[in-house]
C-alpha cells in the first residue's frame, strides 16, 4: 500500500498533470509496476532468518557509494580513451569467476555494481559464480583483483579476504588464459 502511494505521488511529481485522463495513467501505471515487482517480492534476500539488508553496514555502504562513483568515472574515461583512439585497443574476453559472499544481497549489489562500471557487464550470476563481460583484458583484471567484491563484502558483513575465486578469462577470439 505504501509503496503505491508513494510511485503514485511520484508520478504526480514527474508528470505535474492532475486531469483524468493522465490521473488514471497514473493510477494504471502503478498497478502495472506493483504487478510485475510482485514475484520479487517473494526471492529470497535472507541470510538465515534475517533480512541480508537489515544486517548491513551502512558505514560501509555509505562509504561504498563515492566510492563506485569514482570508479564509473574512471571507467568512463578508459571507454572513451579506447573508442576515440585510432587503434581502438579492445581485447573483448569474458571472466568466469565464483565470489564468497554471504548473501543474494551482496551478489546482486556487486553484479549492479559491475554493471554500472563502464566497460564491464554482468552477463550471469548463478550461485556464486558470475560471468562478466569485459572490453579489456586489464578491465577484467581489475575486476577481480580489484577492491570492489571486498567491498561490497564489507557491506554485508562477509569475508575480507579471497572474496574472488576460480577465476577463468576467456579472450573472445577463442584462447583461454588463466
Amino acid at each position: 500500500m505504501i509503496e503505491g502511494l508513494f510511485l503514485m505521488g511520484l508520478w504526480l511529481h514527474l508528470s505535474g498533470r492532475f486531469d483524468p485522463f493522465h490521473l488514471a495513467l497514473g493510477v494504471g501505471s502503478v498497478l502495472l509496476v506493483m504487478w510485475i515487482n510482485a514475484p520479487l517480492k517473494q526471492t529470497q534476500l535472507y541470510s538465515g532468518d534475517t533480512y541480508a539488508w537489515d544486517r548491513a553496514n551502512y558505514w560501509a555502504l555509505l562509504a561504498y557509494l563515492p566510492w563506485l562513483g569514482w570508479e564509473i568515472l574512471l571507467g568512463s574515461i578508459q571507454v572513451a580513451y579506447l573508442v576515440l583512439h585510432p587503434r581502438m585497443p579492445v581485447e573483448p574476453c569474458l571472466i568466469y569467476f565464483r565470489v564468497n559472499l554471504p548473501n543474494l544481497a551482496a551478489r546482486v549489489t556487486l553484479g549492479n555494481s559491475i554493471t554500472l562500471t563502464p566497460g564491464t557487464v554482468t552477463i550471469r550470476i548463478r550461485g556464486d559464480e558470475f560471468v562478466v563481460h569485459a572490453l579489456t583484458r586489464a578491465s577484467a583484471e581489475g575486476l577481480v583483483h580489484g577492491d570492489m567484491p571486498q567491498r561490497v563484502s564489507r557491506i554485508f558483513h562477509g569475508p575480507r579476504e579471497q572474496v574472488v575465486t576460480q577465476v577463468r578469462v576467456v579472450k573472445l577470439n577463442g584462447s583461454s588464459a588463466n
